[in-house]
């Protein structure tokens, strides 16, 4: 059973996307990823249930590794 991505966390480590779409107070500007260069081997990282449904965060966009807690 797959669940839908939630929009506001990075599909790739979970943690916040600061996406200003999927904030309410925010959805009408266009979200950081928009202008971002995104690697091919990120983008590959992404589950395929989340494209086009959840944006990386921008730690991942520039392929570093998350944070541990």
């Amino acid at each position: 059973m797959n669940q839908t991505p939630d929009p506001s966390k990075c599909p790739v480590c979970g943690q916040s996307n600061q996406c200003s779409l999927s904030n309410p107070a925010t959805a009408t500007q266009p979200c950081w990823c928009f202008s971002a260069e995104i690697a091919p081997e990120v983008r590959e990282r992404i589950p395929d249930d989340a494209l086009n449904k959840a944006c990386i965060c921008p730690r991942c966009a520039r392929g570093e590794l998350p944070a541990k807690p």
